[in-house]
C-alpha cells in the first residue's frame, strides 16, 4: 500500500523523491506502535457491554484523533509532503489494528463456528486487512493534507466521517451471527475502502503538492523519454 500510493512521487516516476525516506519509514513505524495500543483499546471496548456502535465511534474517534495530533506538530504542519506522511502512519497503524478487531470481535472461530475452515478465514482476514489498509490509508493522508494546508478541522471530520462509516458497515462482519450478512459487510466495506481510496489516490495526493511542482511531474515522464534518446546522427 505504501508502495502503491507513493511510486507517482519518486524516481523514476518523479524527478526526484518528493518525500523524506527517513520521516515515510519513521511515520510508519510510529503507526505499528500505536496500532499496539489501538488494538488494546479496542479488544477493552468490545467487552465493556457497551453494545458495537458506540465503541466502534470511540475507537474511530482515538485513531483518527492521534493523527492529527501527530501529523499537526510544528515540524510537520505546512508541509506539502505531511500527506504522505499521513499515508505511511494510517498503513503502519493499520498492520495491528486489521488482526486485533478481527480476533476481538469473532474469539477463538475454532469453538464459535461449526465446520471451521482454516483457508476461509485467512481468505476474510486478508480481505479484511486490505479493507483496513484501504481506509487508514486515506483518512492518514486527508489528516496529513489538512495539516499541510492548514484546513485541520474541515479534513479531520471528514476523516473521521469516513472511518466512522467504514467501521459501522463492518457491524455484521464483527457481529458475525450470519454468514450472509457477514460476507455482504465485509464487501460492502471494501467497496466502500475501495471508492474512498480511489478518491485520495487521484486527487488528494497529487493536490497537496505546489503548482509548480504538479507541473513539473506531469512533464516529467515525456522529458526523461527525451533525455534518453540519442540525438539524430550520432554513432
Amino acid at each position: 500500500m505504501m508502495w502503491l500510493s507513493l511510486r507517482r512521487f519518486d524516481y523514476p516516476l518523479a524527478p526526484k523523491a518528493l518525500f523524506d525516506d527517513r520521516r515515510v519509514f519513521f511515520s510508519f513505524a510510529v503507526g505499528i506502535v500505536f496500532g499496539v495500543v489501538a488494538s488494546a483499546l479496542t479488544v477493552l471496548v468490545s467487552t465493556s457491554g457497551l453494545g458495537v456502535i458506540l465503541p466502534l465511534l470511540a475507537v474511530a474517534l482515538f485513531e483518527e484523533s492521534f493523527k492529527l495530533v501527530y501529523l499537526n506538530r510544528p515540524g510537520y504542519r505546512g508541509r506539502f509532503d505531511t500527506t504522505f506522511y499521513g499515508v505511511t502512519l494510517g498503513v503502519g497503524s493499520s498492520a495491528a489494528l486489521a488482526m486485533a478487531s478481527a480476533f476481538a470481535f469473532t474469539p477463538n472461530p475454532q469453538v464459535a463456528t461449526p465446520g471451521f475452515n482454516p483457508a476461509l478465514s485467512v481468505a476474510l482476514l486478508v480481505a479484511f486487512s486490505a479493507s483496513m489498509a484501504t481506509t487508514l490509508a486515506s483518512t492518514g493522508a486527508l489528516i496529513g493534507f489538512g495539516a499541510a494546508h492548514e484546513q485541520v478541522l474541515r479534513y479531520f471530520l471528514r476523516a473521521f466521517l469516513v472511518r466512522a462509516s467504514h467501521l459501522v458497515i463492518l457491524v455484521f462482519f464483527f457481529v458475525g451471527e450470519d454468514a450472509g450478512l457477514a460476507a455482504a459487510s465485509l464487501a460492502g466495506s471494501l467497496v466502500f475502502a475501495g471508492i474512498v481510496y480511489a478518491y485520495v489516490y487521484r486527487e488528494v495526493l497529487p493536490e497537496t503538492l505546489p503548482t509548480d511542482l504538479r507541473k513539473s511531474l506531469r512533464r516529467w515522464p515525456g522529458e526523461a523519454k527525451k533525455a534518453k534518446k540519442p540525438a539524430k546522427g550520432s554513432g
